[in-house]
């Protein structure tokens, strides 16, 4: 898909804007320069994208933040059909009169559904065309506006509390928003007898909206620092840490580059292996380089991880103490501690 998305940012990029979530990465990682505007809920992209493209902006798909509108959008469609469904949505505010949204995306991604809804909603004609494995949606912004209904994005932009979540906040465009991950519920029962002392340092590696952070606060007074790459879970782990009265701070980074090394003396994690719609087999070594470099001497990390990964392993080198503290539903937790 990197090549027909290239080709299509180099037509006109003056007056595109890209909407660029994970499955961009790749493109940026290759030197691809161009010369418009970029929109990403992505703290990694707009990173990547600083110094390549004109202008990028790292938000949670908040199109009203952008200053000018656009001839053409483009995007390649999300994993999470919330955000799609967002971006769709908006497409009528960003673009001029008679502008083009073009979405791309494999067959698995949906794009044949999202072409026909979108096309639905617009008013327009659908036009897809496949090109190899690859499916390119082109819809034409009629010049006389007649929207149709909506496509259901999950109040998308609205921070909400699923039932599920017992009065935390949440909201779409994150992974597994409206539920406690299996995992995560798993971790959080080991806090019990794994807590650190009162007024520890605390880092949640990859907080999501929270859930690690507000549960192992229940057990005593500590100094938070919760980092996630997605602009959406920021917002959400914000709006918990305000509402439990947790002590600490949320920041944007890339597993947790910006966190100072030999910083905190407890870490939680239950890292993601999913990069868009590929697994990623480097994400949980990354994490735990991160993990390692971020804790003090003698300080201990607690990871959930799914079964067939093999942490044990890949923290050789890297923790003193690798210890196996349950196996259970599929999932492995661990503590490692640093020399």
């Amino acid at each position: 898909m990197a090549i027909l998305l290239s080709q299509l940012l180099e037509q006109d990029p003056e007056h595109t804007l890209w909407i660029a979530d994970e499955n961009s990465r790749s493109l940026l990682e290759q030197g691809f320069s161009f010369g418009g505007d970029l929109l990403t809920n992505r703290w990694d992209i707009a990173q990547l994208a600083e110094h390549s493209v004109k202008r990028a902006t790292f938000n949670d798909f908040d199109f009203a933040a952008l200053e000018t509108r656009y001839r053409r959008i483009v995007f390649p469609v999300s994993k999470e059909k919330a955000i799609t469904h967002h971006v769709i949505n908006s497409a009528p505010n960003v673009l001029l009169p008679e502008g083009e949204l073009f979405l791309l995306g494999r067959k698995n991604s949906g794009i044949k559904t999202y072409a026909v809804k979108a096309a639905k909603y617009l008013g327009t004609e659908k036009n897809l065309l496949k090109d190899g494995q690859d499916y390119l949606g082109s819809l034409l912004l009629p010049p006389e506006s007649n929207l149709g209904e909506p496509l259901q994005d999950s109040g998308y932009t609205l921070l909400q509390q699923p039932a599920a979540l017992e009065g935390l906040f949440s909201k779409p465009g994150q992974f597994g928003w409206n539920k406690v991950d299996t995992g995560s519920a798993l971790l959080a029962r080991h806090f019990t007898d794994h807590h650190p002392n009162a007024g520890a340092s605390v880092v949640d590696l990859g907080c999501g909206y929270g859930y690690l952070s507000t549960q192992l606060a229940t057990y005593d007074h500590f100094r938070f620092i919760a980092t996630d790459n997605n602009a959406a879970a920021l917002h959400a782990c914000e709006k918990n840490f305000a509402a439990q009265d947790i002590q600490g701070e949320v920041i944007a980074g890339d597993v947790g580059s910006e966190i100072e090394s030999g910083s905190a003396d407890f870490l939680v994690c239950n890292p993601p292996f999913h990069q868009g719609f590929q697994v990623e087999g480097d994400l949980t070594d990354r994490f735990l380089q991160q993990a390692a470099r971020i804790l003090r001497s003698g300080g201990t990390a607690l990871f959930v991880v799914n079964e067939f990964i093999p942490v044990a392993r890949k923290a050789q080198g890297r923790f003193a103490i690798i210890e196996t503290l349950e196996e259970t539903q599929g999932f492995c937790i661990y503590r490692l501690q640093k020399s």
